[in-house]
């Protein structure tokens, strides 16, 4: 939970964990001391960004309902079902949206990509033409005479 800590530049007064949505951010509404809003501390070791009403229940490898409150105990359950898989019991637990971030959108997290390869046969017949003197290679009946008019 995004939990801060304020203090009060008029007394020294520092108050601790105090919640502050995600969408609000920490400094929007800041608490109120000695009449005036308290500065916020942005010292933050680790937070756990799951909103209030956004837990979820999941069942783990026993099959057994678990309530997820925070990403460290998603952490847990995964590593708990890859332990169980190892020794023969179940499947492992995997929170796909928990790995996957723009950078790595594209990739199969969890193994090996499924896409089928193609053949030696399919890339012979469909290579690249390499480009020449005369200019790049597009193709069977492309030429520079009927590519695109938006040229260089």
């Amino acid at each position: 939970m995004p939990l801060h800590d304020y203090w009060c530049q008029t007394c020294g007064q520092i108050s601790v964990d105090i919640y502050r949505s995600v969408l609000v951010g920490a400094q929007a509404d800041p608490p109120t001391h000695c009449d005036r809003p308290m500065a916020w501390i942005p010292d933050i070791g680790a937070m756990d960004a799951f909103e209030p009403g956004q837990e979820f229940e999941v069942r783990n490898g026993q099959n057994q309902l678990v309530k997820v409150e925070s990403f460290a105990q998603m952490h847990k359950l995964e590593q708990e079902s890859e332990q169980q898989f190892r020794n023969g019991e179940g499947q492992p637990i995997r929170f796909r949206m928990l790995h996957q971030h723009r950078t790595n959108r594209e990739d199969n997290t969890f193994g090996p990509s499924p896409e089928e390869k193609p053949s030696a046969e399919m890339i012979r017949k469909y290579k690249p033409t390499e480009t020449t003197a005369e200019g790049p290679g597009y193709g069977p009946g492309v030429s520079d005479a009927n590519t695109s008019p938006l040229k260089d």
